[in-house]
């Protein structure tokens, strides 16, 4: 008992010595306050997210009663999409119905987690796509990408809250190795995605095309063009694009 006793101090202590360390170092001069807050907020943040996150996967989560939610017609809809400030030109129909009713009805409390989340990180985006001049409504493309959670890993391996593939992110300057993965940087990985955002409005010369490119790559958008007799409007390639990729403007 006495020996059991004697080792939990010990570890208590050398706990509490390398806690002080790492507070000491997350505090020491040179470093920048954006070091700091990304070190320290960030890994918070994320670390209460992942298990919020976990608390309302597919499986558990239970809907909010119909009578709690507003019914809206498409006319509606239609006014309230047509208001919306956006360089980025939104269209309605029933597929991008069924999103809006995903997020509002089936998603109603992860999308409460990711407002708050928002607060957070949009701001980040909002002044790297200013540097680019890209719009700003392109920050909703990482709730798309992986709800706002910089440690997402896709089934495929894309990574991070821009879910860049490995090959992607090293052409965008992310440095990638056993010690390091900077896409899980979120200040980082939103440099290398709005760069990678702009060099697919060049080629493509409009941001429908530019989006679903930035899900499924360059080579299919183009593929879906020819397809379509050469035709560059999203909905007109829209059944030539990757399935799951057809889903992907309507949801954002």
């Amino acid at each position: 008992m006495w020996k059991q006793m004697t080792l939990l101090a010990v570890l208590a202590i050398l706990f509490n010595a390398t806690a002080a360390t790492a507070q000491r170092d997350s505090l020491q001069p040179g470093k920048t306050i954006e070091d700091n807050f990304r070190k320290n907020l960030s890994e918070t943040l994320n670390n209460w997210y992942l298990k919020k996150y976990a608390e309302y996967n597919d499986s558990t989560h239970t809907n909010i009663a119909d009578t709690s939610m507003p019914e809206f017609s498409d006319s509606v809809y239609i006014s309230r999409i047509k208001n919306i400030p956006t360089a980025i030109e939104i269209n309605y129909n029933d597929i991008v119905k069924n999103f809006i009713e995903l997020y509002t009805r089936e998603r109603r409390e992860r999308v409460e987690i990711m407002l708050g989340l928002s607060q957070y990180y949009f701001p980040i985006f909002e002044r790297v796509f200013d540097n680019y001049g890209l719009p700003h409504e392109l920050k909703y493309l990482a709730i798309i990408e992986s709800a706002l959670n910089p440690r997402a890993i896709s089934r495929a391996g894309a990574t991070g809250i821009w879910q860049f593939m490995h090959g992607t992110g090293k052409m965008y300057g992310l440095t990638i190795n056993s010690f390091v993965d900077e896409r899980r940087d979120p200040v980082k990985s939103t440099y290398a995605a709005a760069k990678y955002l702009r060099d697919l409005y060049e080629i493509f010369g409009s941001w429908d095309l530019a989006i679903a490119a930035y899900n499924c790559g360059p080579r299919n958008v183009s593929k879906a063009i020819y397809r379509a007799g050469g035709k560059r409007n999203y909905w007109d390639i829209y059944y030539f694009l990757p399935r799951e990729t057809r889903g992907y403007f309507p949801a954002f």
